[in-house]
């Protein structure tokens, strides 16, 4: 390769670089990020840990607040896209809280359970006395 193809190389590699890192700024780049964010807490929600979550928390805010730095220059379908992509979260950041109180309660049910049997074997011999 000669000199001159590689300087077209090296050129035509950092406007593409350049152009990336413009499209990251701006707002539609934003709402790209977001939706990418919220697709891996989707996938990910069952096996964060608590120290995960409150990141993705603190990221999550990260980009509301973004979000309102932007939502002038962003049209009305891209707002309603951070709307959905919002609820998606929040949806994924419950779902996983449920399971961990779906969990919860179902030993608790057990608990209660063995307790009303107790309960009731104590009034039945009451009851026979």
């Amino acid at each position: 390769m000669n000199k001159t193809s590689l300087v077209k190389v090296l050129l035509s590699g950092i406007i593409l670089i350049l152009l990336l890192m413009a499209c990251k700024s701006t707002p539609l780049g934003y709402v790209d990020s977001f939706e990418r964010f919220v697709e891996r807490v989707e996938k990910n929600a069952s096996s964060y840990s608590q120290e995960q979550w409150e990141k993705n928390d603190e990221r999550l805010q990260s980009f509301i607040e973004r979000y309102d730095k932007e939502k002038q220059n962003l049209p009305s379908d891209e707002k309603r896209r951070v709307g959905e992509l919002t609820v998606r979260y929040y949806k994924a950041r419950v779902k996983s809280l449920g399971l961990n109180i779906l969990g919860e309660i179902e030993d608790w049910i057990d608990y209660l359970q063995g307790f009303a049997d107790e309960i009731m074997k104590n009034v039945e011999n009451y009851q026979e006395q």
